[in-house]
């Protein structure tokens, strides 16, 4: 599973980097506009990242307690987070009181549907391969990304990036422990699973990113 892992990661993060909507984030040429629509796509992720938890949970039953364990344990730390995206584009000048309410872009409505119909229909482990790609991703490049963009369109941290800076330091743990539970995994045809959904996620939150403005 590490090798696995390992090589599926190096892949997949030289092509997130090569974007350059990637890029311009993290080299200090990304507009508030674009930062604002980039949270924006976020939203939806973010707003159903537990409950797309609370149903992989749903499923597992006794069979498969350590990964039931692990999304309870989860579930708590990421609760509510959407709305500190909501405060985050407040504090930069965006009205957001429809948000809620506001269709996903194709590429999130995409990644969604597949990790609930894949959760449901397939296996509960393929959550692991969401939670992943998803924390892989804020620990390696959230803090850096709002430091760049609060440089680039002259706005203070403590004013519009809370979401991003703060996921950049809590996901550095949360990586570990998921790491942790990956590496548990004994069966071939679970760790299979996960790494579908890894190469899956990962394909799809490219597409998320790819998606957006590139300055």
């Amino acid at each position: 599973m590490n090798n696995l892992l390992t090589e599926a990661t190096s892949r997949y993060r030289h092509q997130m980097e090569a974007l350059p909507q990637l890029q311009a984030m993290l080299g200090g040429n990304f507009s508030k506009s674009s930062y604002a629509k980039f949270l924006i796509e976020l939203y939806p992720i973010v707003s159903n990242f537990c409950p797309l938890m609370a149903a992989a949970a749903g499923r597992c039953a006794d069979r498969y307690a350590n990964l039931r364990h692990y999304l309870y344990e989860h579930i708590e730390h990421e609760k509510d987070h959407e709305t500190m995206v909501i405060n985050d584009l407040e504090k930069i000048g965006y009205k957001c009181d429809d948000l809620p309410t506001v269709n996903p872009g194709p590429a999130a409505r995409a990644m969604l549907a597949y990790n609930y119909y894949a959760i449901d229909r397939i296996d509960p482990h393929y959550v692991i391969g969401m939670l992943y790609v998803l924390e892989l991703m804020s620990s390696g490049y959230a803090s850096n990304i709002a430091q760049s963009i609060s440089r680039a369109i002259d706005h203070p941290m403590t004013r519009g990036f809370s979401f991003l800076d703060s996921h950049g330091t809590l996901d550095d743990d949360h990586l570990a422990d998921l790491i942790g539970l990956i590496q548990s995994i004994e069966s071939p045809e679970l760790v299979e699973k996960v790494v579908d959904s890894v190469d899956m996620n990962f394909y799809l939150f490219r597409q998320v990113i790819s998606d957006l403005p590139q300055n």
